[in-house]
């Protein structure tokens, strides 16, 4: 019975140890900077009282974004599609499925759809309660 007992703890303990490692969540870091893409780092960004926002933006095939500017930090996830984002400046970047972007801040640009299905972006803004999430030109 005592033996019993040992091997019963012994695959107790060792059916735990399998099964919390096998629940592990994966974690994957898809974006950390201190700049945004054009590398403009953020400097004197001080934010009182905090307000974040999460949207859904989709761009539809061949359409692109009004040009525009934040005042915020934001970084945008490409869930799907193919987004070429421009400046100001007519430099480009092009994003796919999975990559993500931190935005420009301060400084006039426009997204649009580069690729043959629509693209779905998920924004997350940062900044001070109240401030726009976008200006346009």
């Amino acid at each position: 019975m005592k033996n019993l007992l040992r091997l019963s703890v012994i695959f107790f303990v060792t059916f735990l140890s399998i099964s919390n490692s096998s629940y592990c969540a994966e974690k994957n870091v898809i974006l950390k900077t201190t700049s945004t893409w054009d590398n403009a780092e953020y400097k004197h960004i001080k934010i009182k009282k905090p307000e974040v926002t999460v949207l859904k933006i989709v761009i539809n095939i061949g359409e692109s974004l009004p040009v525009h500017k934040h005042d915020l930090v934001n970084i945008a996830y490409v869930k799907k599609g193919t987004l070429t984002v421009v400046s100001d400046k007519n430099e480009e970047i092009t994003l796919h499925e999975g990559e993500s972007l931190p935005e420009l801040v301060g400084k006039y640009h426009y997204g649009k759809n580069t690729g043959n299905e629509p693209v779905e972006l998920i924004v997350f803004y940062i900044g001070e309660k109240g401030t726009p999430l976008s200006v346009n030109k």
